[in-house]
């Protein structure tokens, strides 16, 4: 663990410094927009994939084997389970991001406000641009390179050291899915991002392998991504940003129906390998 904090802490001491070196602009022109896409997804790397792959390099010898890079057999189907899941989960997740919204912090609510504010600019600046290559771009540095880079940090790594050092999968998960959510510096998303990450930390203990995470990870990113761009484009009316608000009946049935089908098929996994979980 200390470990891992370190190469972390390194982390994010070079892209403070690459930041005091090479800004991200400050301008709203279309190179100075894809400039700061690559940035962004440079200091993803630098953040959470770089420390991880060191990790698994120092302590565990065998990287591929740590985290798991099997995408055979029947992976392929979690991963489209995890993926129907989420859209499952979409308009209870709706809600509870309008509810998070309506948190009060006190003295901190300012400041609380003002970052989910400046976090909601940039995502709309960098998900701005409207061209068929641009939207290549934004899939790859917004929807896939953190979807990599994340899940090889909090699931490949996090969760299963703390999986280790809990003795216990449910603890391991909640824990890391609430990290997971508050390294994200919104507070008024932390709901939301804590029932995702909550689910994609059952999904790699049940899958075993972070290629099934990081396509149920892309594919909910990628949802964003391809939203903002058509509305953009005016090809859709509603703005990605604002709840949609679903009704409570459409709400319940959904929220009933991914969580029927995640355990359903979580249990089979448990029933025909009980070694592979730790309670």
């Amino acid at each position: 663990m200390l470990g891992l904090c370190f190469l972390l802490l390194l982390g994010f001491i070079m892209v403070v410094g690459l930041q005091l070196w090479l800004p991200m602009s400050q301008a709203s022109t279309p190179g100075a927009i894809r400039f700061n896409l690559l940035w962004n997804g440079f200091s993803q790397v630098l953040i959470f994939l770089l420390p991880a792959l060191v990790f698994a390099w120092l302590f565990q010898g065998t990287p591929t084997r740590f985290f798991n890079l099997d995408f055979g057999g029947r992976k392929w189907f979690l991963a489209l389970v995890g993926i129907v899941v989420l859209l499952l989960l979409i308009p209870i997740n709706d809600w509870l991001t309008y509810w998070n919204q309506q948190w009060h912090f006190g003295t901190l609510d300012e400041a609380f406000r003002q970052q989910s504010e400046q976090s909601m600019q940039l995502t709309q600046q960098l998900l701005s641009l409207t061209s068929p290559g641009d939207l290549l771009l934004q899939l790859l540095v917004v929807a896939l390179m953190p979807a990599v880079c994340e899940e090889f940090f909090f699931r490949g790594c996090l969760q299963q050291v703390l999986h280790r050092w809990f003795g216990n999968l449910h603890v391991a998960v909640a824990v890391t899915a609430v990290i997971f959510s508050l390294a994200h510096g919104d507070m008024y998303g932390f709901v939301p991002r804590l029932v995702l990450g909550l689910l994609l930390g059952y999904l790699f203990a049940l899958s075993g392998s972070i290629l099934v995470n990081v396509c149920a990870h892309f594919f909910n990113n990628a949802m964003v991504v391809v939203l903002y761009y058509l509305y953009h484009r005016g090809l859709v009316p509603m703005d990605p940003s604002e709840p949609l608000f679903f009704s409570w009946t459409t709400t319940i049935i959904c929220g009933l129906a991914g969580l029927m089908l995640f355990l359903v098929y979580f249990t089979k996994i448990v029933q025909k390998d009980p070694k592979k979980t730790k309670f």
